[in-house]
Parts: structure tokens; C-alpha cells; sequence
């Protein structure tokens, strides 16, 4: 199934931003949890 592109825009947004200031930060942790929560949230998105 195709996922929503606002659902999309806002994994890009929120989790790709939250993911680069950790990974600036060198917050490996915190880097790998929104990796996670993303993935969770895309497969998620396209599962329904």
C-alpha cells in the first residue's frame, strides 16, 4: 500500500531532524531510538 504523504513529510521532518542532532551530538543512543521510532512509524504507515 502506498502511505499517506503527510505521514511521510513529517517522518522526514521530525525524525530526520531529531536524527541528525543526535548523530551531530554523537548520542549514538538517542541516534539509534529514532532510527528505530522512525522505522516503527514508516512500517506502521504502510502496514494500514
Amino acid at each position: 500500500m502506498k502511505p499517506n504523504l503527510t505521514n511521510l513529510a513529517v517522518f522526514i521532518i521530525f525524525f530526520g531532524i531529531a536524527g541528525i542532532e543526535a548523530i551531530e551530538k554523537q548520542n549514538w543512543l538517542e541516534a539509534a531510538l529514532f532510527l528505530a521510532l522512525g522505522i516503527l512509524s514508516l512500517w506502521a504507515d504502510f502496514k494500514k
